[in-house]
């Protein structure tokens, strides 16, 4: 439901603020007064078409903003396409500026006009301008039959939709086969190339580890000895007068002297100490030196092992874990192309039950369609006679396609023929925004709750009828009204009588510029406008008390149509 519609700067309007609520909201105003500036100020909210044109003279830009009631359908969609939601409300703007560039938010959200459009199609309609109506998209028509069928048919599609999906999945599968069955020798062969490489090299987990740092310590060796052989030098010396030799001297001289001081003493037994230290590691270096003479072949099989492993992880993964799981991988893929001649016969079966399973389902649906159709065309006809459309004929026009879809294997088309003899035509073919108004009506009426856009704009619902037929089209429009908000724009009394909420637009001028103003009038206002409907240019008294009179029955009936 729209509840706030907010104008600014927009042709002849300098600053409006609309307040709708629900029910039958009605707007009148002279001719040239500017009624259709609001229409066409919900249609630029709703994604119309903007040029500078629409900026009132004098003005930098117009804008208009319109706030909705939230539907969770709408916040769902607006989650998909990440625009912020709220809980209550939707707040939709569009901003025309001087260079003809528009733009769009949703939340204040900058967005596309076509994102615009799909937000504001779920939210309200407009009738009379065909660009903005739902009912006229075939996918749309469809859902509103299987809606009018009952439960059991909307039931019956949704199981036609499940089959389609499984359809879906399974083509899917077997295109995948099928191409895999066409390269399935090349592929063999790669894959068996493949697994060999991986089994020959006979890995064993963390070797990898365990090569490295071997393969690290031979390429080593040579200054691993050269440091060895400096220690040993250093140590043992090669005639005896290494560190060692020096110690054992120092020791002697010290043994000799220590006993004539205690300070000496304790040198000498540090002296002594650090001498067997030193020939213990002058023992562990000789030893460790004779280990250092490695088979030079072992070093060039290491490198070897380390290529092999290194080529595998540039193909199959960094770690040997990896190069395992992708042999498991390899072999259970290799398993699956040697039976994928079962699998494809096998499939190819699953298949062709599941589409004669659907085909089962989409003919039942269709069926089903065919006798609801019947039922919506003689409901609708009834309803545009009362229109004054009586020689209108309305048909649900079904046409069973080759093509399956998730909808069934049926297309739709809203077909009519407005005078006798006259071939059927799509109804978004339809040139009289009048007729299309009072048939949009119709099936409006006849689809009562299940058509589920909350807010109906209708213009020119009152073209080239008066009289009784005016009066039928307030009464519809009023018990319509209960299921849904209603905005219409009217020049005639036997509809405006039926509002729930009048609004009134006039166009004013202080001979400099022209300005419409638009507000919602209170009873004695309704009372002068209702007159001045009713009487024209000349408001008497007998036309203001014919216009009570209007006002006072069309109150009763409203109470007897809505209880």
């Amino acid at each position: 439901m729209i509840f706030e519609l907010s104008i600014k700067d927009f042709i002849l309007i300098r600053d409006v603020k609309l307040r709708f609520d629900e029910g039958l909201n009605i707007l009148t105003g002279e001719t040239g007064a500017g009624k259709s500036m609001v229409l066409g100020a919900i249609g630029m909210v709703m994604g119309g078409q903007a040029n500078k044109d629409s900026i009132r003279l004098g003005a930098e830009k117009a804008s208009i903003q319109a706030t909705f009631q939230v539907k969770e359908n709408t916040n769902k969609l607006l989650k998909e396409q990440d625009i912020p939601t709220d809980e209550e409300i939707l707040i939709v703007s569009r901003e025309i500026q001087s260079k003809g560039k528009s733009i769009s938010r949703i939340n204040g959200q900058i967005v596309t006009l076509n994102q615009l459009k799909r937000i504001t199609n779920e939210l309200i309609n407009i009738h009379g301008q065909n660009e903005h109506q739902s009912l006229l998209e075939n996918d749309h028509q469809l859902n509103l039959l299987d809606a009018f069928g009952g439960d059991e048919q909307v039931a019956l599609r949704d199981l036609v939709a499940a089959e389609y999906e499984k359809m879906r999945i399974l083509k899917n599968e077997l295109d995948q086969l099928e191409k895999k069955s066409h390269d399935r020798i090349k592929s063999l062969d790669f894959i068996n190339y493949q697994i060999t490489e991986i089994e020959d090299a006979k890995l064993k987990d963390d070797e990898d580890l365990e090569l490295e740092k071997e393969f690290e310590y031979l390429t080593h060796l040579g200054q691993i000895k050269d440091t060895v052989s400096m220690a040993s030098n250093w140590i043992s010396g090669e005639y005896g007068e290494g560190a060692i030799g020096t110690l054992g001297q120092l020791n002697g001289q010290f043994r000799k002297i220590e006993t004539y001081d205690t300070s000496i003493k304790d040198i000498s037994n540090r002296i002594n100490e650090l001498f067997f230290i030193m020939e213990d590691l002058a023992k562990d270096i000789d030893h460790f030196s004779e280990k250092l003479d490695v088979d030079p072949e072992k070093f060039s099989i290491i490198e070897k092992r380390l290529d092999v492993i290194n080529t595998l992880k540039s193909k199959y993964g960094m770690q040997i874990s990896d190069i395992i799981n992708k042999l498991a991988s390899l072999m259970a893929e290799r398993e699956e192309f040697e039976a994928i001649g079962e699998l494809l016969e096998a499939k190819k079966l699953v298949l062709e039950k599941a589409i004669q399973k659907y085909q089962e389902f989409a003919e039942q649906l269709s069926n089903m369609r065919r006798k609801a159709a019947l039922r919506f065309e003689s409901a609708l006809e009834a309803e545009l006679k009362e229109l004054n459309m009586k020689e209108t004929t309305f048909k649900m026009d079904l046409t069973s396609s080759k093509t399956q879809h998730i909808t069934g294997i049926d297309e739709i088309e809203f077909v009519i023929s407005t005078n006798i003899g006259q071939p059927f035509r799509p109804l978004k073919k339809v040139v009289s925004g009048g007729e299309l108004s009072r048939i949009m009506l119709g099936i409006k009426i006849v689809l009562g709750k299940l058509d589920e856009v909350p807010t109906l704009v209708f213009d020119e619902v009152d073209a080239g009828i008066s009289g009784i037929t005016a009066n039928i089209v307030g009464e519809k429009l009023s018990k319509l009204a209960e299921n849904c908000q209603i905005l219409c724009i009217t020049h005639l009394p036997q509809i405006a009588v039926y509002a729930d909420h009048h609004f009134l637009i006039e166009k004013s001028s202080d001979g400099i510029s022209t300005e419409t103003e638009l507000k919602k009038i209170n009873d004695k206002e309704i009372e002068d406008e209702i007159g001045r409907l009713v009487g024209g240019a000349s408001v008497t008294a007998s036309t203001t008390q014919h216009a009570k009179e209007m006002i006072r029955i069309a109150g009763e009936k409203k109470y007897i149509l809505r209880h």
